[in-house]
């Protein structure tokens, strides 16, 4: 019971655990970063709860190309798990530690169980399965129906929105975020510095016309 006490404000739910004797099972797990947890393919034998740092979920190519589809946070679990635990197929993506974390795993059956079993668990996995279908939409609108240079300059206003003016972040990480070449991203940041709406730096971006880069995807 003491190895829960730490989650239960990011996870109310596992009170149950104890207070009505269920007899769910869980592993308390730590990971590095750069560490992967999945890769596609792999079978998943439990779910991860996540209490500390970042999971990244990705999808990569045959080609090498990588693009980030979500995030998982503390608080946060992998719908996808969940999807392949209840549809008995392999992980369809890649996740990997983006920061340091921590996590409670319970085992599939367990898991079935504790679904079975309460009204709250149930409600937290249906509520971020629907958080993240949205989720995912967006991503499909972006890379769909807008231009690279519009993710770009979105990704470049989203980091910085509450930072400054200043990102740091690799080129070759940015092209994982928006799904195309580090060439590519290379290419267009150094149009926007010749524009003057950036300014380039080894391992860091800079805005310095915000309003004309949040002016270019108005258009």
């Amino acid at each position: 019971m003491e190895q829960l006490k730490s989650y239960k404000e990011l996870f109310p739910f596992f009170e149950e655990i104890s207070v009505n004797e269920l007899n769910i099972h869980y592993v308390k797990k730590k990971f590095r970063k750069g560490e992967t947890i999945f890769n596609e393919g792999d079978s998943c034998a439990g779910v991860p709860f996540v209490a500390k740092g970042c999971i990244r979920v990705s999808k990569i190519g045959k080609n090498g190309k990588e693009m980030s589809v979500y995030r998982i946070h503390a608080g946060e679990t992998c719908i996808l798990t969940i999807t392949s635990i209840f549809s008995n197929e392999p992980y369809p993506l890649t996740a990997i530690v983006e920061e340091d974390a921590e996590a409670i795993i319970i085992p599939n059956e367990d898991f079935k169980l504790f679904m079975d079993t309460s009204r709250n668990f149930q409600e937290y996995i249906y509520k971020i399965i629907s958080h993240r279908f949205l989720e995912v939409i967006q991503v499909i609108d972006e890379v769909i129906f807008q231009s690279i240079d519009e993710r770009l300059i979105k990704l470049l206003l989203k980091y910085t929105k509450n930072d400054g003016n200043r990102i740091e972040m690799t080129h070759n990480k940015i092209a994982v975020e928006i799904g195309t070449a580090r060439e590519v991203v290379s290419r267009l940041l150094k149009d926007m510095e010749k524009k003057g709406w950036i300014r380039l730096a080894r391992g860091k971006i800079f805005v310095i016309k915000r309003d004309e880069l949040e002016q270019f995807i108005k258009e």
